[in-house]
């Protein structure tokens, strides 16, 4: 199997839950960083809509996280699981990781990064992680049903899902202990090989003490 090309940004959630998918399958793929000159310079070429990430497979390309997911788990070892009905779990799970817990938390990470905490807006803050505990009590009652999110194993729920908890951590944002499965469940991922490899180094200290 030949090595993957990935136009790539570490912290995106997007690109990272690509990096864990190809981590989980132990294919080789090759991390271009979008913000080296001639990267930037591809990454303008091959994607339309300037979103990152970008799969490029010999002649194939593809320009979103969804559908390049969907190619490793048709085309490698397997992300999702044999039955149907978890396999519709499983992609369930990543929509609720964007709609829910990424929007909540995009207020929190794009409002502290790169800004000095004085000029932080808190309110935007506040609503945020208002958001993201919100969209917790029906993941921990998932949870209920297993270790996993959509069968025994780490599926594309956990590629997708994972780095939202992870960034939360990074910038601050705890799971209370009211959530004790939810907490187990990302300990688990930490002490993943997958998981820590595909994550950025930053992140990966910080994860490092939550195991």
């Amino acid at each position: 199997m030949s090595a993957l090309r990935l136009i790539d940004k570490p912290e995106c959630p997007f690109c990272w839950r690509v990096r864990i998918a190809a981590a989980l399958q132990s294919r080789e793929v090759e991390s271009l960083d979008r913000s080296e000159p001639e990267v930037l310079a591809e990454w303008q070429r091959l994607s339309p809509h300037r979103s990152v990430p970008v799969l490029i497979d010999g002649d194939l390309v593809l320009t979103d996280s969804g559908p390049i997911l969907e190619y490793l788990a048709e085309t490698g070892m397997a992300l999702l699981p044999d039955s149907p009905r978890q396999r519709a779990e499983a992609r369930s799970w990543m929509a609720y990781g964007d709609n829910v817990l990424g929007r909540s938390m995009r207020e929190v990470v794009f409002e502290k990064r790169d800004k000095p905490e004085d000029e932080w807006d808190q309110e935007r803050i506040r609503e945020g992680v208002r958001g993201f505990l919100q969209g917790l009590p029906t993941i921990e009652k998932a949870l209920d049903n297993g270790p996993f999110l959509a069968g025994g194993q780490p599926t594309l729920a956990e590629c997708a899902l994972f780095p939202r908890f992870a960034l939360a951590l990074t910038y601050g944002v705890e799971v209370p202990s009211d959530f004790p499965r939810i907490r187990q469940w990302i300990k688990r991922m930490v002490v993943h090989p997958a998981f820590m490899s595909a994550s950025p180094e930053r992140v990966r200290n910080i994860l490092v003490e939550y195991a």
